[in-house]
């Protein structure tokens, strides 16, 4: 396909949607929060109301007394709301400009996961859904079906969760369940206490996955700060290497982490062999090949082949089982630049 570049405007629009969620992710208050003071027997109080959830709108919330550190953490605040109501404006711009974004359900429940804190402790959106970050990141147009998708998939490297000494701030199905009391968790074939995935009636679906740890063990383990289970993937430690951070188009934009594009256009071609061999649909490594496609072509239209020929060198340096895939999957390659990536499979 032809990659289409998005006008600089709405490029310069998608980075200062980011540069503001970063600000934001320092806020004491959620985005949207009203404040309002009271006098009471002469005494000056501060109360907040924090904006509608998933569950509803909260109780205003008693903060304290009127004092110079409450008033200026209640200014920070209200910068907040006056960034919130810009960020929304950004991304109402960026929406109608064509870039992506998630139905109501997928975007209520990235909200949640973020405000309990997942991608704070270096959770990672995987699959089509941080696929269709990729069209802000790079500046680009993306068709579209190869961005529709029902499902969310998380992952977080087992050693990062382990190590970090810090959970969310409560287990992955009450996130869930605080946007849709109908998740339910999904057995997994190993054990029925072990829980990788969520899903609710219609189909939708949450899967949660973490690194291989070496081995031939593909059992599912314990991710600590996530309060969840996850499948083990063999590959996955390459894609969730060097990420980035990314806007994903919910009412006021949600900073979340994403793999580098340049990694998941070559992990992709990976996953389409494996999708193959054990059987999985042929829909999906068509999907896979499909977007990896879309991304080389992106990345050698923005003058960032280099970063490409980068983490593919990377990989053919890991092995003949890597080279195999990568070789196996390019073939399926259908996109302009397939004989410029073929060229660096063989360098």
């Amino acid at each position: 396909m032809t990659i289409k570049e998005l006008p600089l405007i709405i490029q310069t629009s998608y980075a200062e949607l980011i540069d503001q969620l970063r600000i934001d992710a320092a806020s004491d208050f959620p985005a949207g929060s009203t404040f309002r003071k009271r006098t009471i027997s002469g005494k000056n109080y501060w109360y907040v109301q924090e904006p509608t959830g998933p569950t509803g709108r909260p109780p205003e919330r008693y903060l304290g007394a009127d004092t110079p550190e409450r008033r200026k953490a209640i200014e920070d605040g209200q910068r907040a709301k006056a960034d919130a109501d810009s960020r929304k404006a950004i991304r109402r711009s960026l929406t109608a400009a064509g870039l992506p974004e998630p139905d109501g359900l997928t975007a209520a429940v990235i909200e949640a996961m973020a405000d309990a804190g997942v991608f704070r402790l270096r959770g990672v959106l995987v699959g089509t859904v941080a696929f269709q970050t990729y069209a802000g990141l790079l500046g680009v147009k993306l068709p579209g079906a190869a961005i529709r998708t029902g499902d969310v998939d998380l992952a977080q490297d087992y050693g990062v969760s382990v190590a970090l000494n810090e959970t969310i701030d409560a287990p992955l199905i009450d996130v869930l369940q605080s946007v849709d009391r109908e998740f339910r968790p999904v057995p997994s074939l190993t054990s029925p206490n072990v829980v990788t995935a969520y899903t609710r009636p219609g189909g939708f679906r949450v899967d949660v996955l973490t690194t291989n740890r070496g081995g031939d063990s593909d059992e599912p383990v314990n991710l600590p700060s996530l309060q969840s289970d996850a499948a083990t993937l063999r590959y996955l430690d390459y894609l969730l290497r060097d990420t980035v951070q990314a806007a994903v188009l919910t009412r006021f934009g949600t900073l979340v982490n994403v793999p580098a594009p340049e990694r998941y256009a070559v992990h992709k071609l990976i996953v389409s062999t494996l999708r193959r061999d054990s059987g999985e649909s042929a829909a999906k490594a068509d999907k896979d090949v499909a977007q990896s496609g879309i991304l080389i072509d992106a990345l050698f239209a923005k003058r960032r082949s280099a970063d490409l020929q980068d983490v593919l060198t990377e990989a053919l340096e890991r092995g003949s089982a890597w080279r195999s895939r990568l070789r196996t999957g390019a073939e399926r390659l259908s996109n302009e630049s397939k004989d410029a990536f073929t060229e660096m499979l063989t360098d």
